[in-house]
């Protein structure tokens, strides 16, 4: 093992030691762990491989930065500040939207990281998720919707990186499993998404899905069922399809899921004009 790495390994199992990961009685040490395995898979340098295993000690951790500066160097200190929320103090949104903003100044080995890193959170729910269902999710400071919206949105943010690492490819893998039921399935299951509620919702067909597809089909249904939804909230929706070429009339509950569905898929206007004439053509 390098020097660097095995240092970082001896340092990160201290400063976590005591910890589990959230909701469990895994220890958490298995996650950097976790991470530094996929970055050493993925051929990247020593500097990034130990700063896989440093990466949540600032933020988990009474670890000051200048303490990393002086044990490993500026190298592997500026990874773990490229990939540590500032401003703990916000909300979940602002923390999470302010990352997405931060990553195209990121270089190459820095994004290697935080795909590391979030590869591996996808993973964790995906098993959590075999075992224990879907209560997983309430482990979280927010539900199933907002946390697909954030890993598909960090998809987008990974795609002018792609060819720089294969994890964000085996990231895309991970999300297409757990939100679709499978690796290549993505397109195809918004697709039925999205008819379901222009059309009509067959219980029998969604309760087969894998339990995040099931629960969102169903609360898309909710959606499109309510008695009234405020104009206001899907005005600006409506008048992005209408630029985008949709000319079709939709009510506002019908607009509410589309702008739901959108939110969680990372997708937009012009995304849902494109699936509905698809879907007039087949």
């Amino acid at each position: 093992m390098n020097p660097l790495v095995e240092e970082a390994l001896r340092f990160s199992s201290i400063r976590h030691g005591g910890q589990h990961r959230k909701g469990s009685s895994i220890p958490y040490l298995s996650h950097p762990y976790s991470v530094a395995l996929l970055l050493e898979t993925d051929q990247q340098p020593p500097t990034v491989v130990a700063a896989g295993l440093l990466h949540d000690l600032i933020e988990d951790t009474n670890t000051e930065p200048e303490e990393i500066l002086a044990r490993f160097g500026p190298d592997v200190l500026r990874l773990v500040l490229a990939v540590s929320e500032r401003n703990r103090e916000e909300t979940w949104e602002q923390r999470k939207r302010k990352t997405l903003q931060h990553i195209s100044f990121l270089q190459f080995d820095e994004v290697a990281l935080l795909v590391a890193d979030k590869l591996h959170n996808l993973r964790s729910i995906r098993y959590d998720l075999e075992m224990e269902g879907m209560t997983v999710w309430q482990r979280f400071k927010r539900p199933m919707r907002d946390q697909s919206w954030y890993y598909h949105q960090l998809l987008l943010a990974f795609e002018p990186f792609r060819s720089s690492t294969d994890l964000i490819g085996l990231y895309e893998q991970e999300l297409n499993i757990l939100f679709y039921g499978g690796n290549n399935e993505k397109d195809r299951k918004v697709a039925r998404l999205f008819e379901s509620i222009l059309t009509y919702f067959i219980e029998d067909e969604w309760v087969q899905e894998a339990a995040p597809l099931c629960k969102t089909a169903y609360e898309l249904k909710e959606i499109v069922a309510r008695a009234s939804v405020d104009e206001a909230e899907v005005h600006e929706f409506r008048e992005q399809l209408e630029r985008a070429g949709w000319n079709t009339p939709l009510s506002a509950p019908l607009l509410a899921a589309i702008q739901e569905l959108g939110y969680r898929t990372a997708l937009d206007a012009p995304d849902f004009v494109t699936l509905m004439r698809r879907s007039i053509v087949n």
